[in-house]
């Protein structure tokens, strides 16, 4: 497993302090190539001046990379931070987010389990790790890890429309309604929150309230990506997800299972 590397010491000044950190040890044992790949960072954690910058600057200066599109340089400035604070939470968390936007999930998926170890409660750390799970296809690991956010005092960003995806996975279409309802409510024009919707209306058979909230989103101007989602869930929606549930005479609905293989756009940050 290429691209991951982190100096197995402490940086003060020019001196490097003998002894791994607890991340380090963690990740060791999570990554097989760790050892052989650590090093690579510990030769550059020695070349660091005296005058570079301090954890925290180059934690920010990453966060901005990280947001500005620009994943290879946000990789290496935490990369940095965390050579200078081997445990600090935020440069762990954001290298595996810009190595998950690179298409590195496994990757991404080892720095945010040994961040766990260290952080077990981070609400942060379990949100992004349910979201990369949910995206490897293991919608029961995510469900894990998102619901022990669920009886913290706060939710984090996006809690509520990841929880809703999940359940659209798991087949739980009457909780995904109240995670996404509540979601909607706080990001009323957020078009991915009621793509959601529309797909849990649709599960349920509510064929009329489905096509409403598909129209609605678009009308939000999504990313091209999801337009075209949008554009096909509006033309033939049982192609994408497969038959509706039917709801007979007595307003009671006749279940449908659901259709396997189907691509639906996963969460981001609403």
């Amino acid at each position: 497993m290429g691209g991951v590397f982190f100096e197995d010491g402490l940086v003060m000044g020019n001196s490097i302090l003998a002894g791994e950190s607890a991340f380090v040890k963690v990740l060791k044992g999570l990554l097989p190539s760790a050892p052989i790949l650590l090093s690579g960072f510990l030769l550059a954690a020695c070349s660091t001046s005296p005058d570079a910058l301090s954890s925290p600057d180059l934690s920010r200066e990453a966060h901005k990379a990280l947001l500005a599109g620009d994943l290879s340089r946000a990789v290496h400035l935490d990369k940095e931070a965390l050579a200078r604070s081997p445990n600090d939470l935020a440069p762990m968390n954001n290298m595996a987010v810009a190595l998950d936007r690179s298409g590195k999930k496994k990757e991404a998926e080892g720095i945010l389990l040994a961040a766990l170890h260290m952080h077990p409660d981070s609400p942060v750390l379990l949100l992004n790790l349910a979201r990369i799970e949910l995206s490897l296809g293991q919608a029961g690991t995510a469900y894990i890890y998102a619901s022990r956010i669920i009886s913290q005092d706060s939710w984090p960003g996006g809690f509520r429309t990841l929880m809703g995806k999940i359940d659209i996975d798991r087949g739980n279409y009457q909780e995904a309604h109240i995670y996404l309802h509540e979601a909607q409510e706080r990001h009323p024009d957020n078009p991915l929150i009621l793509t959601y919707l529309g797909i849990v209306h649709y599960r349920l058979g509510e064929l009329s309230e489905a096509k409403k909230n598909f129209h609605s989103a678009l009308r939000r101007h999504p990313a091209a990506g999801l337009a075209r989602t949008l554009h096909s869930l509006l033309r033939d929606p049982q192609r994408v997800l497969g038959q509706a549930r039917r709801i007979d005479h007595e307003g009671k609905r006749n279940g449908v299972a659901q259709k396997k293989g189907g691509s639906l756009p996963q969460t981001t940050n609403p």
